[in-house]
Order: structure tokens, then C-alpha cells, then sequence
């Protein structure tokens, strides 16, 4: 770190032994340990002047609200760190920690089911992101698949890592007609046995 300047003010004195203790600080962080109001870090320019001199650069970044719109400083004159891109690996938002705590709570899920019990829209748990990155981190997994009523195959959530199940295969068409005649023809031999039945009444 470079030697402040004699004429450096007592708050930017305080706020480098601050740093010196405790490094990877927000300006909040800096004001509530040095002293120092936020209006007078932000309008008194503390910051950005002992940066100019070098003694202080962005050492990483906080995420808030899902996004990384904090800097954190540390003592030194080195290069600044680079705001990280929000992917799945770093994702955060408070949908994802319902969906996390939802499964802890209930159990393997679907997407629907996972709605249901969360208070999330199917919209939100469906097109958001959320279920693909809580994967991503390993919050979550895949652990099996569900043919939904009438439709495709449904992931089945799981809490925590696992091993992902694979996708079944799709059922041919031909497969899909013949099952169908199949159980309408079990069902209509249903209805028969019924009149029988109400017959003989």
C-alpha cells in the first residue's frame, strides 16, 4: 500500500485502519466501522480520492438482489476485479430459496407441484431460470421423470445433489394409438359389466 499523504483527513485515516483489519469491504460496511456517514463517503469523495492515490481498489464484488452491484475494497494499488456476469453458477433470487426450501419440505416434485406448494406462479418456477440454476449450483437435481395426464414427461425435482435420471424415451405414436384403443376398450368392457349388473337388479 502507498503512504497516505500527511494531509489526509482523520476520516480517511480511520477508514484505512478499518481496511487494514478487515479487507473486502462495501462503502456501508466501511461507513458503519470507521464512522464515517455515507453522505460524507459519497459526497466527501474519500473513497475515490484514496483510489486515486492507491491506496485502496475493488478487491470483489457483493450480490444484492441478484445481481453483483456492490464493490468491496481492500488496501493496495492493484487492478481492479471485474464485475462477474450472473449465470446459472451464481444466480440468486428469493424464488430460488423458496423452490430450494419447498423441496426440502415436500419432497421430489414437479414443476406444477412445486408452484403449488411454494406460492410461486407456474409461470415464474417454469420460465424463470430458477429450476436451471438451482441445478446448476447443485441445490437440486433431477431424480426421475413423470408422464403428465395426457402429455410429455415431466422432470421430477429432487432436494440436493444427485444423479441426474435420464430422460425416457418418447412413445411412438403407434404405441401411444394402440394404448389408447387399449383402454378404451378395457373401458368400454366396463360400462358393459355395469347394465349387466343393473340388469340383473
Amino acid at each position: 500500500m502507498k503512504t497516505p499523504d500527511p494531509h489526509t483527513s482523520q476520516a480517511m485515516q480511520r477508514i484505512l485502519r478499518v481496511l487494514e483489519k478487515k479487507p473486502n469491504m462495501s462503502v456501508s460496511d466501511i461507513s458503519a466501522e470507521a464512522f464515517v456517514g455515507m453522505t460524507t463517503l459519497a459526497c466527501g469523495g474519500y473513497i475515490k480520492a484514496l483510489r486515486v492515490r492507491g491506496c485502496l481498489f475493488i478487491s470483489g464484488w457483493r450480490q444484492v438482489n441478484g445481481r453483483f452491484s456492490t464493490p468491496l475494497y481492500s488496501l493496495g494499488d492493484q487492478e481492479d476485479v471485474k464485475r462477474p456476469r450472473v449465470d446459472d453458477s451464481n444466480r440468486d433470487a428469493p424464488g430460488m430459496v423458496r423452490i430450494a426450501e419447498t423441496l426440502r419440505r415436500f419432497g421430489p416434485l414437479t414443476y406444477r407441484e412445486i408452484a403449488q406448494y411454494s406460492g410461486l406462479s407456474i409461470n415464474t418456477v417454469k420460465n424463470s431460470g430458477y429450476l436451471a440454476a438451482l441445478v446448476a449450483q447443485g441445490k437440486i437435481h433431477v431424480g426421475d421423470w413423470r408422464r403428465s395426464h395426457g402429455g410429455p414427461m415431466m422432470p421430477v425435482y429432487h432436494p440436493g445433489v444427485g444423479e441426474a435420471a435420464e430422460k425416457p424415451p418418447a412413445v411412438p405414436a403407434c404405441d401411444k394409438l394402440r394404448q389408447y384403443r387399449e383402454r378404451a376398450r378395457i373401458a368400454a368392457r366396463g360400462h358393459g359389466l355395469k347394465a349387466l349388473v343393473a340388469d340383473l337388479r
